[in-house]
């Protein structure tokens, strides 16, 4: 990837907002190593208040959009979403380039950590905020999270990707509380590791390390000492696997959601053709709920 992002990483083409006593929805827009990247953020009701703030960013999947992710998440509005500025940034071409995955963004190697440091830096000419941000992401989104972790985990306060995993090779040594979420059912991105059922999610995605085994390789990076013990974890409809006892509380835990397949915990079934390829919905969940609380517990 290219570090090209001093400079001329911020050009900014949106006014900073005026301070208000209830949250803001702003589109913002930056230029990132010669290209126009841009990123929708809600600020809190707090924004003036002049405390450093948390930083949470939500990456969409290969094909969606910063629009997509807010509509289908909507984070920003999960109880005690609004201890945090909510980014949702908007991918090269729809995709994310994540080392080996995915699409457009990985083929011209796209500088994303770029882009992820640029929003950071364009952030704190709107607000005071915290050095690090608490980042999840659903599919390719979910693998850009997971590169973020593996890159620059001394930028990262947590994490909470669904759906997709990473191998987790070639990475900064650095302990990130990490919360991986993933569909039993998912026929995309099995969580058992592999191919794609889908052609279309296999080319795109390619193969998948398993998400026993890459939370395994996180948890012992994360220090963690202990053997796993479970816990429920209601907002998901599940129990989930923890790695606990470890370095500055950057525990990992692992949950396999029942009768859940290519789709995020909380959001409707896709229609028509879509539906087949990304599985069983589960909207009586609240998976932005339940990131919420892993970030604010961390």
């Amino acid at each position: 990837m290219t570090a090209l992002i001093a400079g001329a990483m911020a050009a900014v083409f949106a006014l900073a907002p005026a301070p208000s006593s209830a949250q803001q929805r702003i589109e913002r827009e930056l230029r990132v190593d010669g290209r126009s990247r841009s990123y929708i953020a809600i600020l809190p009701e707090n924004v003036s208040s002049g405390k450093a703030l948390r930083v949470m960013m939500a990456f969409h999947p290969a094909l969606g959009t910063a629009d997509f992710m807010e509509k289908t998440t909507r984070l920003h509005k999960a109880k005690g979403a609004n201890n945090f500025i909510t980014v949702y940034p908007d991918g090269f071409r729809r995709t994310w380039n994540a080392g080996d995955c995915c699409g457009l963004a990985e083929k011209r190697n796209i500088d994303d950590i770029g882009f992820f440091k640029a929003i950071m830096a364009d952030l704190s000419t709107i607000a005071p905020i915290q050095k690090k941000a608490y980042i999840t992401g659903y599919s390719n989104g979910a693998v850009m999270v997971y590169q973020l972790v593996c890159k620059v985990p001394g930028l990262v306060a947590a994490a909470a990707p669904f759906a997709a995993t990473h191998p987790m090779k070639n990475c900064a040594s650095g302990a990130v509380p990490l919360m991986h979420m993933h569909g039993a059912s998912d026929q995309g991105s099995p969580v058992e590791g592999g191919y794609a059922k889908s052609a279309a999610m296999k080319k795109s995605l390619g193969y998948m390390t398993p998400a026993a085994e890459v939370v395994a390789i996180v948890a012992k990076r994360n220090g963690c000492t202990n053997s796993t013990t479970k816990k429920s974890e209601g907002s998901l409809g599940t129990t989930c696997t923890f790695y606990n006892q470890c370095n500055g509380n950057a525990n990992a835990i692992l949950c396999v959601i029942p009768k859940l397949g290519h789709t995020w915990p909380g959001a409707e079934e896709a229609k028509g053709a879509m539906g087949d390829k990304f599985g069983p919905a589960r909207p009586d969940l609240n998976g932005s709920r339940a990131v919420v609380n892993f970030f604010l517990n961390h």
